[in-house]
């Protein structure tokens, strides 16, 4: 496309193009305008649109180009009337004086007056191919909220925007009609104009009739991977064929078919991020999701599938497979019959609604039993008949009573006995070698993930009890924030050191002691560790502020008599009133130690790593593409190369798989083959914690910076894991993830130090908030508000 003004452009696409229509305009010469009256504008505009609203936008020579593009550099004023000189008038002016600001005095500027379009159902924005990279995907970022037409382009309405990806020649897959009508007029003017590289503004009215209000090309080609689409096709090809296998029923699993999905469950999404390197996610496959999950859970009475891994990788992205989990939230002793059914019912619940992903434990299946049980057996109705649905109940409460009251191999106590084997257990050196790493990994497994994943589910059991006593009236939602403020975990410890190791209490030796080993990423090989960075010299604590104590909790005699009914009702005779509260203080605090100790595990493993990298002449960055059993393989077996050479190998492979890995895009769920190609981001409703509300500037945070000084600000954390939970020490407004559940770490940290934060809010909000210098988080009634 030639260097033309935005009027020229569009007025020469006018009578070229069928399936988008160009709302009529005229435009007039930047010089000439400066020359004319308010009355004599409004005359000659009036003259072309009678009484009509109109937009009054830029047309700037130079304004867009191959090489660079002023999208949005310029002014544009929505909803002028063509019959007002003065609104006319000064519209336009403010255009003009938009040019001068970035000093664009050319002769050949004008300024557009268009017809607004006001009965719009859809405006947005559209790449026909990804920007970043390159890849094959038309990129639609749509409103089909506020019936704007700007929302997109003018960065407001976040809660409108929305983003679907559709892979470059599959558009037949469309199921909307809406979209089938404006991919078909895209595709035309990509023919029209020659080229496959466009950014495309457009809106579409009450009859679905696309409007193309500007077209420019896309600046970023000189940055992309010209091989990339080719690789990507036959990626997707292969993982059409496995999600085709996967959906299909399985041997030995209930459930006809399944949802894939980045957040249910082990929310691999929160912990490792949506594209994570090689070393990072076969970490986490082989220490959670390939066994751990499923012998915790059978130790507890829950139905487990034999011999599959929880956890899938789709393009090198990991992916729960729902099927399997809702399997294993299941009572061992429940009939098969009665299994596929319940199975059945949640994975389509979970099809139907979506946005439930990341809180599938809570909103969709029922994994323990809690005084509200007969409310939620009542959505399964028509699922289960009425013996079925007295057994099933039945069966929960067989299940959940040992656990509540500390009997048998899934309790709380032997979980935290196996937890205290591995704090006894010394680090292996990083010396130690393969075999040191070996034992590493064996005892984070059977002391630490294992025992922790017995403990996570303690704290559901916990939430889903403590939810079911608000909704039978013994606790209101106050006295669970006050409960859970009331119990000390270990990130209330670091707090509390924190301030001691500022204000001289505490050696930085006795500290890194015992917190060193944390880092922001866990997995993340390149995340320094506490006792690698200074992590808190730059830190501004108030000294003068008193470290709030918060009081336990404990249940006046109405709740405890309440409670003792329901638990006697229930045939709960070894647990009372005071023993329930105990058991749920017990998982919350419970989980998050187990968690912190497991993790000085992974650290040693991952410093283990870079030691026998750096022994072969790898860097960190290089193992960190590596796979834990491909070295492990490669370091004990006779290869006939060297060892260094056969790693590099695999590094630079995997390397250039993590290209592939983030340049795909799939949904967080997925749940039929279209999805592979045709890809909407999930609209996420954050987990909204508190119900408190700040108003302060933003603060990013990755896992490999230093840290800042947080004091006030609302932090954004894309995955939250307990590396973070430094941040706690310091006095935050508030806390912002893209990634986690109702009951997932960050969660519980902000619940405990009554901080207010929207958990989990998904890609598209996070994107929208990552913009921002300001955000409102008002957590009681549910709502982010970008400021600027």
């Amino acid at each position: 496309m030639s260097s033309k003004t935005k009027a020229q452009m569009l007025l020469n696409l006018e009578d070229k193009l069928v399936g988008f229509k160009i709302p009529p305009l005229i435009a007039i010469n930047a010089e000439e305008l400066r020359r004319t009256s308010p009355v004599d504008l409004a005359s000659l505009v009036s003259a072309n649109f009678g009484v009509q609203p109109l937009i009054v936008r830029s047309s700037a020579f130079g304004e867009d180009s191959a090489e660079s593009s002023n999208a949005g550099a310029y002014e544009s004023i929505m909803r002028v009337s063509s019959k007002n000189p003065e609104e006319l008038f000064d519209a336009a002016h403010k255009v003009l004086s938009s040019y001068s600001i970035k000093e664009n005095n050319s002769e050949q500027n004008e300024v557009i007056f268009q017809l607004m379009i006001e009965d719009s159902t859809m405006s947005g924005v559209i790449f026909t191919h990804e920007l970043s990279s390159g890849a094959p995907y038309y990129v639609i970022n749509y409103d089909d909220i506020s019936g704007l037409t700007n929302s997109v382009t003018a960065g407001v309405g976040e809660n409108a925007n929305r983003t679907l990806y559709i892979y470059r020649g599959t558009t037949e897959k469309l199921r909307s009609s809406r979209f089938v009508k404006l991919m078909a007029a895209v595709n035309e003017l990509e023919q029209v104009l020659n080229s496959q590289f466009l950014d495309i503004e457009f809106a579409i009215d009450a009859d679905l009739q696309p409007w193309l209000f500007q077209v420019r090309p896309i600046t970023t080609k000189s940055n992309w991977d010209r091989a990339l689409s080719k690789r990507i096709d036959a990626e997707l090809l292969g993982i059409q064929a496995f999600v085709c296998r996967r959906f299909q029923q399985a041997h030995g699993i209930y459930g006809k078919t399944t949802v894939l999905g980045q957040m249910p469950d082990w929310n691999p999404a929160e912990i490792i991020g949506r594209a994570p390197r090689a070393l990072a996610r076969s970490l986490y496959q082989k220490l959670l999701t390939d066994n751990a999950w499923r012998i915790a859970r059978k130790s507890m009475g829950y139905s487990v599938p034999s011999g599959q891994p929880l956890m899938v990788s789709l393009a090198g992205q990991p992916f729960i497979d729902t099927r399997l989990s809702f399997h294993s939230y299941l009572p061992a002793l429940l009939p098969s019959s009665v299994a596929e059914k319940l199975v059945d019912a949640w994975v389509g619940e979970l099809r139907q609604h979506p946005e439930l992903h990341d809180k599938i434990e809570f909103e969709v299946a029922i994994t323990t039993f809690s005084f509200d049980i007969d409310t939620k057996l009542d959505r399964l109705s028509a699922v289960l008949t009425a013996e079925e649905r007295t057994l099933f109940r039945e069966l929960l409460r067989k299940l959940t009573v040992p656990l509540l009251e500390g009997i048998g191999k899934g309790s709380i106590a032997r979980a935290l006995a196996k937890v205290e084997k591995l704090v006894e257990q010394p680090i292996q050196s990083v010396d130690s070698g393969l075999a040191g790493l070996y034992r590493l990994i064996e005892d984070c497994i059977s002391l630490g993930t294992v025992p922790f994943s017995v403990l996570a589910r303690h704290g559901f059991i916990a939430h889903t009890l403590l939810r079911s006593l608000v909704v039978r009236g013994v606790f209101s939602d106050d006295d669970i924030a006050l409960m859970l403020r009331g119990v000390r975990t270990i990130a209330g410890d670091l707090r509390e050191d924190m301030h001691s190791l500022q204000d001289g209490s505490i050696s930085s030796e006795s500290f890194m002691s015992r917190y060193g080993h944390l880092r922001p990423g866990t997995y993340d090989i390149l995340s320094p560790r506490y006792d690698q960075i200074e992590v808190f010299g730059s830190l501004e604590m108030d000294h003068t502020e008193e470290m709030e104590q918060i009081e336990a909790f404990s249940i006046n005699p109405r709740q405890r008599e309440a409670l003792d009914v329901l638990l006697q009702n229930e045939n709960f005779a070894g647990i009372d009133a005071e023993g329930l509260v105990n058991y749920c203080s017990a998982a919350i605090a419970g989980r998050e130690y187990g968690k912190f100790v497991f993790t000085r595990s992974i650290s040693a493993i991952l410093e283990s790593i870079a030691h026998l990298g750096e022994q072969y002449g790898l860097s960190r960055e290089e193992m960190s593409h590596v796979p834990i059993d491909d070295l492990l393989d490669v370091a004990s077996s006779s290869t006939g190369k060297p060892i260094e050479e056969h790693l590099r190998e695999i590094s630079e492979y995997h390397a250039g798989r993590n290209v592939l890995t983030s340049a795909i895009r799939l949904p967080q769920i997925l749940f039929d083959e279209a999805g592979v190609y045709v890809v909407p981001f999930q609209m996420s409703q954050p987990n909204f914690v508190t119900s408190s509300k700040a108003s302060a500037e933003i603060v990013k945070l990755d896992s490999r910076q230093s840290a800042p000084d947080l004091k006030g600000k609302i932090v954004l954390i894309e995955n939250a894991d307990p590396g973070y939970d430094w941040i706690f020490a310091q006095p935050i407004a508030g806390l912002i993830t893209k990634f986690g559940g109702a009951n997932s770490h960050m969660a519980i940290r902000c619940a405990e130090f009554g901080i207010p934060a929207a958990i989990g809010c998904g890609e598209q909000r996070f994107e929208s908030c990552l913009k921002a210098n300001h955000i409102i988080l008002n957590c009681s009634v549910g709502q982010i508000t970008i400021l600027n």
